[in-house]
């Protein structure tokens, strides 16, 4: 079982719902609205230069981070592998915006809308030591965000039925391999240890009770982010049935059942 970490003077400072807080979450939120919409309104050559922008952008805040972390300390297994969820999901994200996977897709929104948001809302202050992590902290958790919401606003995806199974089946199968590397180093990737050191109405009870209610909580919120999912693929189908009557083949005359 790993020990919980050490606050640094700088996260001990930070205040949940304080000044620089709200300050981030403003500016990450409305990056993660706005940069999307832009897409939209450019080119269909400019929308893939954008993307590709983006994609260079997430990972150089992740080379931005480890470097950050090595000036301050010696990387180590324990600490510095990409395994917990908002990490490995950005890689997944990532290759979601590339090639519009739908697996990809599906699961960087219901983790992004989930997990990223309610990180940003609620930040863990363990390993928040200086500025540059609080910077990178929320960058990489608005990217997150942000790319399956492109994926919505420019591609015209949408997650289809099953999205949310799918979604929890893969994070737990993860909960695997994940659970075996931190029992060989003692390490604590997602959270599977010891509960993350943030006050969240969300943790409920030590070890294992609370991995238990963020798995319904998880779920909750992912019903609720499929809402706007469902909305927008009735109303896709609507209107592929209205485009049938679009064409100049079709009058009024083909409901009665006549043509031309």
């Amino acid at each position: 079982m790993s020990e919980p970490e050490q606050l640094s003077e700088f996260a001990k400072s930070l205040k949940l719902f304080g000044g620089l807080h709200l300050s981030a979450l403003a500016i990450s939120l409305l990056a993660i609205v706005l940069i999307p919409f832009i897409g939209r309104c450019l080119s269909a050559i400019n929308r893939r230069r954008m993307m590709w922008l983006l994609v260079a952008f997430a990972i150089g805040q992740e080379l931005v981070d480890y470097g950050n972390r090595a000036s301050l300390r010696e990387l180590t297994l324990i600490k510095d592998l990409p395994l917990h969820l908002c990490q490995y999901s950005l890689i997944i994200a990532t290759v979601g915006l590339i090639t519009r996977k739908r697996f990809c897709f599906e699961f960087a929104y219901l983790i992004g809308t989930t997990g990223a948001l309610q990180a940003m809302i609620t930040p863990a202050p363990a390993g928040l030591d200086n500025m540059t992590y609080l910077v990178t902290f929320f960058t990489h958790h608005a990217i997150l965000v942000m790319f399956p919401i492109w994926n919505i606003v420019v591609d015209d995806m949408v997650t289809t039925r099953g999205a949310i199974q799918r979604t929890m089946l893969f994070v737990n199968l993860m909960g695997i391999p994940v659970a075996t590397v931190n029992w060989l180093i003692g390490s604590n990737y997602m959270y599977l240890c010891t509960k993350p050191g943030v006050d969240s109405p969300f943790l409920v009870g030590d070890w294992p009770w609370y991995l238990l209610g963020l798995e319904v909580v998880a779920l909750l919120l992912m019903a609720i982010a499929s809402v706007p999912m469902i909305y927008l693929r009735r109303k896709g189908q609507a209107e592929q049935i209205l485009n049938k009557f679009k064409g100049p083949k079709f009058e009024f005359g083909i409901c009665l059942g006549f043509r031309d």
